[in-house]
């Protein structure tokens, strides 16, 4: 598999688009800036089928864009982030003079241990890592670690806002930790952390 790193305009966000070359689609993890996952999906020949939200903060989610460009990519999320898709509150959103209410049938709800197929032999784990934000996620494929804002090396994790808890991030944090002894860790900003040869970045 590989995985290709795209650094978003707002908050410097990252993006990461998941692919295997024996495969017409392809997987992101968190989307911001639309266009320059565009040009590496044309330079690939890909198609994009799926994308994984770690959470629905502004920073970590284009999601007008892509369903215009994309109409038949799925949307996986958290419970608590579908509702959030549709509240430019709880996306923050208005706060950014952007309001975004978003809701749509191509949603789909994960849960704590889910397993979602991606690719002909590879799937992607579902992990739930609360504190950042109520419902955040992290995905683990193969030895790769995706943890969006629940753990980025080196960052003293958010843990202010209305939906967030201080205890959950801490606990989060721990998990996040054991998990990544054994993986590869690309955080929500930042740069990846690479244990294993892998990938594109």
């Amino acid at each position: 598999m590989e995985v290709y790193r795209v650094v978003n305009s707002v908050f410097s966000s990252n993006t990461y688009l998941l692919m295997e070359n024996d495969e017409a689609g392809a997987v992101l993890v968190d989307i911001g800036d639309l266009e320059p996952v565009i040009k590496i999906l044309y330079k690939q020949n890909k198609c994009l089928k799926a994308v994984f939200l770690t959470h629905t903060h502004y920073d970590h989610y284009g999601i007008r864009k892509l369903i215009r460009t994309y109409p038949d990519c799925l949307i996986y999320t958290s419970e608590f982030r579908r509702e959030a898709l549709a509240s430019d509150r709880l996306n923050f959103s208005r706060y950014h003079s952007d309001p975004i209410n978003w809701a749509s049938d191509n949603v789909r709800v994960l849960h704590e241990g889910d397993a979602v197929n991606i690719f002909h032999r590879t799937c992607i784990d579902v992990f739930e890592t609360p504190g950042h934000d109520k419902s955040c996620l992290t995905f683990r494929v193969g030895r790769n670690l995706f943890t969006g804002d629940s753990f980025i090396p080196g960052v003293k994790i958010m843990a202010s806002f209305p939906n967030s808890n201080k205890l959950d991030a801490e606990q989060s944090r721990l998990r996040i930790l054991s998990m990544s002894k054994d993986c590869n860790l690309y955080p929500g900003h930042g740069n990846a952390y690479m244990r294993f040869r892998p990938e594109v970045l």
